[in-house]
């Protein structure tokens, strides 16, 4: 057993916080003043004066009906909901805008205007579209609204009408999931990136929309794209199942090492076993199985390396740890506790170490303010984007008070 692993047992862990962890904690409140002191409470933030509760913590300003959360729930679905649409002239199929482009503009009246896009810029469809397709498939949940159904159909259609490989590709009729060759607008090029993780991340709300809608073509559609990812799996033990891109000579940086992002695969597969496809002779189980020993025996083992929890976003090679794969490998674990047994050492080690690696830049801005974490969605991108962790991860830190009855994770959450 190497250092790293001891680090994961839980009488390790024990046994550290007796001993060597009490002069490290020492250290670690010197760090944490240190930190505090350099905080500057600020009287507003982003639209709105801070309020702070009794302990001087920061707390909703909204006093409307039925809290904060549904103001900002409305006001996105309103968004949505008045987005100007192509026409046939311009796109493949009339269509709100957002389902082409993710780039706009709204002015202080409210008017929406979208500017051009190149090529590149049109390799984040396969992103916008899990985004969409799983907030609209929650607020539906949570409003009713059934605008969400028009929405959540506008954005599927166009997906799998356009944006799929030829019948005669190597990965037929899959998912072009980083079209980065264009066309905006039009047929997805399927020389732009197919990167696995995506694809899985837009497969999981297709099914979810699937299952809202009654659309079969859906269920098909994500049922073949696992019938994919189980023939080209590597169940090889100790292997990788899979690679990050069905087509790795079409990206820049020729790197095709996947990692924690096999958690957005498991997500897929597990939906499609629990929904009754399990594919020819088992195999979408017996992939799901690779891919969690893979988690479990490959990734675990080696938590501490910079890309271990990284390599998702698509358009650098992002092998830093990032939010979002911290996020499902984290919850994965949690959902999974009979396979993970060790989940409570495991999810706390991540969750802690992401905050350490990605507010280390100070350009980033990480800090606490007004007794909330606020930091970047990584270590090495995306400047002060203080705004996409904390939302990302309050989910996995809530989730793990509960699941853990740990008041760290609660108060992580509510900070």
């Amino acid at each position: 057993m190497g250092p790293l692993d001891r680090l994961r047992e839980p009488r390790f862990a024990r046994w550290c916080g007796r001993a060597t962890l009490a002069g490290l904690a020492v250290l670690w409140i010197v760090i944490i003043a240190s930190a505090c002191r350099a905080a500057v409470v600020q009287k507003h933030y982003y639209a709105h004066d801070a309020v702070e509760d009794k302990f001087g913590v920061i707390a909703p300003w909204y006093n409307g009906q039925n809290g904060q959360l549904d103001l900002r729930v409305r006001i996105a679905a309103e968004t949505l909901k008045r987005y100007p649409w192509t026409d046939a002239a311009k796109a493949v199929v009339a269509a709100p805008e957002y389902v082409f482009s993710g780039a706009w503009s709204i002015s202080p009246e409210g008017a929406i205007t979208i500017p051009p896009i190149n090529d590149w810029a049109n390799g984040d469809l396969g992103q916008r579209a899990a985004y969409v397709l799983s907030g609209l498939v929650d607020y539906y949940r949570y409003s009713g609204d059934p605008a969400a159904i028009a929405h959540i159909t506008y954005t599927a259609d166009a997906l799998i009408d356009f944006c799929q490989t030829p019948p005669d590709h190597p990965w037929p009729n899959f998912l072009i999931s980083v079209p980065t060759k264009g066309k905006p607008y039009g047929r997805c090029d399927p020389h732009g990136f197919i990167q696995l993780d995506i694809v899985a991340e837009v497969g999981l709300p297709l099914l979810w929309a699937y299952q809202i809608t009654g659309e079969k073509r859906y269920f098909e559609t994500a049922k073949h794209w696992g019938d994919v990812f189980a023939e080209k799996c590597n169940r090889t033990p100790g292997a990788d199942p899979w690679g990050r891109y069905a087509n790795p000579e079409d990206t820049p940086w020729k790197d095709n090492k996947m990692t924690g992002g096999v958690a957005f695969i498991l997500y897929f597969l597990d939906e499609l076993i629990r929904l009754g496809y399990t594919g020819k002779d088992n195999a979408i189980v017996e992939a799901r199985d690779a891919g969690r020993a893979y988690l479990r025996d490959v990734l675990l083992p080696n938590w501490l390396a910079h890309d271990t929890w990284g390599r998702n976003y698509w358009d650098w090679p992002a092998a830093v740890q990032l939010e979002n794969v911290t996020e499902f490998a984290c919850r994965y674990m949690m959902d999974h506790k009979d396979y993970f047994p060790n989940w409570r050492t495991d999810v706390r080690n991540i969750l802690s170490l992401f905050l350490n690696r990605t507010s280390v830049d100070p350009a980033s801005g990480g800090e606490v303010y007004s007794g909330a974490w606020a930091f970047p969605e990584s270590s090495g991108c995306c400047g002060r984007s203080l705004w996409y962790g904390p939302m990302e991860l309050a989910v996995a830190f809530a989730q793990y008070g509960v699941e853990a009855d740990s008041e760290w994770g609660r108060e992580l959450a509510r900070r």
